[in-house]
């Protein structure tokens, strides 16, 4: 028998939940991202390691390998038999991307009204989840499955989870992504086992189902939610109701759209979010109470368990919140029987809760964020403020010498209030030293993600988790006491008012700061992947006292720093390439010349301006792209415009182009766009026809309008048309073009092009017969929204004369590219499918 205690301190170090955790890990990732096996493979994978493992248990390797392919294969079956498994009966089997009436019955699991301040008469609406149990094919009920997206046109708040419903709406499967870097709600949803959606187009197009009953435990849950959310925001002000909504209940859809992106700027969005800091406060006040109520300890851990468990039911069971809880009852557990929480064990376990409820969740970035904070707090804060200790003790020592001892005397007697104070800078630094390491580590995910780095929040934070912590405890408070008697959650009430209106301040103070943070196109996935590597690396040769412990931290030192320099170092260069993005009824074209420059031709989609930083700024990004060198905007239609400020905000722009005109008294939104272009330091240079400009081997040409053109013309007739040529191959951008600028254009001579950007996204007074007999294109690309069931597309004519089309709701963006021998056009939604590229030859022009 080995007695070496140090080899025995050793082996006690491996929590034996780590290796289980890890290997479940693997079985999702390689059923997500590498291997296409069944259910039925990754079960006869999990029986066999078992099977393994039972037969070889007297030797340790061999039922160790037997055990960890037993646990990966049962991690890669429960992924996916929830991700890809579906049932005969499921809905999503037969409905495609078209709208389709349908008639369902089904169950009500989730509702969010509308936002707070929407009035009826409004275009409120109305979501919810609904379980579909059967649908009516118009004379009689059969059954089906699925889980579909509930939106109802109008207000429907009085339903209720876990109430049978019927009914009557268009469904049609959730759309995926139609641009580069575009999030993919269609993912996103598909988590939540949503794969379908169903509009209704009014109020009238639910109602009861008295077949169906109803769901006791939702049912239940559901009048518990709706109950808390209208006592809460009842006892506040409209400015700071949705705010604490958000905070104690997880309902973050009354929350203005500008606080969210002010949170999201300063890298505060986890105080705003239900989160894993959320429980650990309420778990905190209401150990206190339980002890103050007289509870014994263990009795008092046990009633904060169940607490804990009950708020999470409450609140939803999102990843962060599953996490924190699981890591509470595990504590509370341990407390009742007088035992120690491992950190890593107890990570693990949470980690093991959180994929048994919903594999999916590991993909989450908000799942990878809120185990990422813990375990830097866990393995950073310590050695991090070790070694500042040393540093700061080392550099005193070499100024001040040794330490008094009359010094020491006199610290001693001292009076207490003093003693208290000195102890406030040594809080302040250990709360800036936790900021800074979760900030830190999280920093490459964050980048990667969201595009956006905010040193900022490191500081914020430190004022702002006491003010939001006091929020919540106020708000569960104010919630509390109203419901005995309503008078008595006033006062809790105006707390929590105050503080989260100090709160807003803040995080808008923060948000308008220039240095607090900065937009990035954000790194590569493989270098997030090897960074966390190394980190994990490092922190358990740390832990460990392994001798290699330096070098660790050196490589994730280095490797790090190689990814900070690496984007700024000059690229050899590329091929031109322009992406007609789907914008809807809009306009974006990304063009990038072979030398890494940037132009955008338009930015906007009718009624919609996040259009800047949902799908422009996330396909800039997806491209690499630091800086545009010049924005051209066609004429001062909304829709080609109404994106350029969040572009302006996330991008350096050199200047941007209109044409003459742009900003006139009667269009006073095109006057308040050039004014926030030249508030960001902005120039702006009329552009007008015979303007020719050459970079990198692309000559850029401006055919029109002519500087003498009539400027009582619409804007649509002084659209600017850009042509992009290089190696003899031309693309043509028309903006809105028609009426008179159509007729001027086709006054020019004739010019074929080998590709040309339909006018006014396809309309039929854009696009005369003429223009297409003048360009004769080798390939027409349309920026344009589903066009609405029974009418006539006015392009279908120009199929039958070989002209090749592509629409952008169909393809998604459209990627042009300039090879040396054609011009090549590829949709994004053909990534997969190579055999469908859209690929024509240079016209000749002889």
């Amino acid at each position: 028998m080995n007695h070496d205690p140090e080899r025995r301190s050793r082996v006690l170090l491996l929590p034996p939940l780590v290796p289980v955790a890890l290997a479940v890990v693997v079985g999702i990732v390689l059923d997500r991202e590498l291997v296409s096996w069944g259910t039925d493979v990754w079960g006869g994978l999990a029986l066999v390691g078992a099977m393994i493992a039972a037969w070889g248990r007297d030797r340790k390797v061999l039922a160790y390998t037997g055990l960890v392919v037993a646990i990966v294969g049962f991690g890669g079956g429960s992924h996916h038999a929830y991700w890809s498994d579906l049932a005969p009966d499921d809905l999503a089997w037969g409905v495609t991307g078209t709208p389709r009436p349908v008639w369902v019955r089904g169950m009500i699991w989730d509702v969010r009204g509308p936002r707070l301040g929407e009035s009826q008469g409004s275009s409120a609406s109305t979501r919810a989840v609904i379980a579909v149990s059967g649908f009516c094919d118009g004379r009689v009920w059969r059954p089906a499955q699925g889980r579909a997206q509930l939106i109802i046109v109008g207000d429907r708040s009085d339903l209720l989870a876990g109430h049978g419903v019927e009914a009557v709406g268009s469904m049609s499967a959730i759309a995926g992504p139609l641009n580069p870097g575009e999030f993919d709600y269609r993912n996103y949803l598909r988590a939540q086992g949503i794969r379908l959606r169903l509009v209704v187009d009014g109020p009238d197009g639910v109602w009861a189902d008295p077949a169906a009953g109803t769901w006791i435990g939702t049912s239940w849950l559901g009048r518990v939610q709706g109950w808390s959310y209208a006592r809460l925001v009842a006892g506040l002000t409209p400015s700071v109701a949705p705010l604490a909504a958000a905070l104690l209940l997880g309902r973050r859809e009354g929350v203005d759209p500008d606080v969210n992106d002010a949170f999201a700027r300063t890298g505060t969005t986890h105080l705003l979010a239900i989160s894993g800091l959320h429980l650990q406060v309420l778990a905190g006040v209401l150990w206190f109470v339980f002890r103050f109520l007289g509870l014994s300890r263990r009795s008092a851990f046990g009633a904060l368990a169940l607490t804990t468990v009950a708020y999470a039911l409450l609140v939803g069971l999102a990843p962060s919140v599953v996490r924190s809880a699981a890591m509470t009852v595990a504590a509370c557990i341990a407390g009742i029987f007088d035992r120690q929480v491992r950190a890593a064990n107890n990570l693990a376990l949470a980690a093991l809760a959180t994929l048994w409820l919903n594999p999916a969740d590991l993909f989450d970035v908000g799942c990878q964020l809120s185990f990422l904070a813990i375990a830097a707090i866990v393995w950073g804060v310590t050695p991090t403020t070790n070694l500042l200790r040393h540093a700061y003790y080392t550099l005193t020592f070499r100024i001040q010498g040794p330490g008094s001892p009359l010094d020491v005397l006199e610290r001693s007697l001292e009076p207490w209030w003093l003693a208290r104070m000195r102890r406030w800078p040594l809080l302040v630094t250990s709360g800036l030293i936790v900021s800074t390491v979760v900030w830190l580590a999280a920093l490459p995910l964050v980048a990667l993600r969201f595009h956006v780095v905010s040193p900022i929040g490191v500081l914020l934070n430190i004022p702002l988790i006491p003010l939001t912590s006091v929020a919540l405890t106020a708000s569960g408070l104010s919630l509390g006491l109203s419901a005995i008697w309503d008078p008595l959650g006033g006062p809790a009430a105006w707390v929590c008012a105050i503080t989260l209106a100090w709160t807003e301040g803040l995080v808008r103070w923060g948000a308008s700061r220039s240095w607090g943070h900065a937009f990035v196109p954000g790194p590569s996935l493989a270098w997030v992947l090897i960074v966390y590597g190394l980190f994990a690396f490092a922190s358990v040769a740390g832990v460990r006292r392994w001798p290699l412990r330096r070098l660790a931290w050196g490589l994730l030192a280095g490797w790090v720093m190689l990814g900070v320099v690496l984007p700024w170092l000059p690229r050899r260069k590329g091929t031109l390439e322009a992406d007609v993005l789907a914008v809807g009824h809009g306009l974006a074209v990304i063009i990038r010349t072979s030398d890494g420059g940037t132009i955008l031709y338009d930015c906007g989609r009718m009624h919609d301006p996040s259009v800047g930083r949902r799908v422009v700024a996330p396909a800039l990004w997806d491209r690499g792209v630091f800086r545009i060198d010049a924005v051209v905007l066609s004429h001062a239609d909304s829709d080609h415009y109404n994106g350029l400020p969040d572009i302006l905000e996330r991008f350096p722009i050199k200047e941007v182009r209109v044409p003459p005109g742009f900003a006139s008294p009667a269009n006073p939104g095109a006057v308040q766009l050039l004014e926030t272009v030249r508030a960001h330091g902005v120039p702006i240079r009329t552009m007008t026809e015979g303007e020719e400009w050459e970079t990198a081997g692309t000559r850029f040409s401006v055919w029109h309008p002519p500087e003498s053109f009539s400027l009582s013309t619409s804007d649509n007739a002084r659209s600017i048309v850009l042509d992009v040529e290089s190696a003899g191959r031309h693309l043509l951008l028309t903006g809105d073009l028609e009426l008179e600028g159509m007729s001027r254009l086709l006054g020019r001579p004739a010019f074929p092009v080998d590709a040309i950007l339909s006018p006014h996204h396809g309309g039929r007074s854009a696009n005369p017969e003429s223009l297409y007999t003048w360009a004769r294109p080798g390939l027409v690309v349309v920026s344009q929204r589903p066009p609405v069931v029974g009418t006539r597309d006015p392009l279908e004519a120009l199929e039958p004369r070989g002209i090749p089309l592509m629409r952008t709701w169909q393809r998604g963006a459209i990627r042009l590219r300039w090879e040396p021998d054609r011009l090549m056009a590829r949709g994004f939604l053909d990534e997969d499918s190579p055999e469908t590229n859209s690929r024509f030859k240079k016209i000749s022009l002889e």
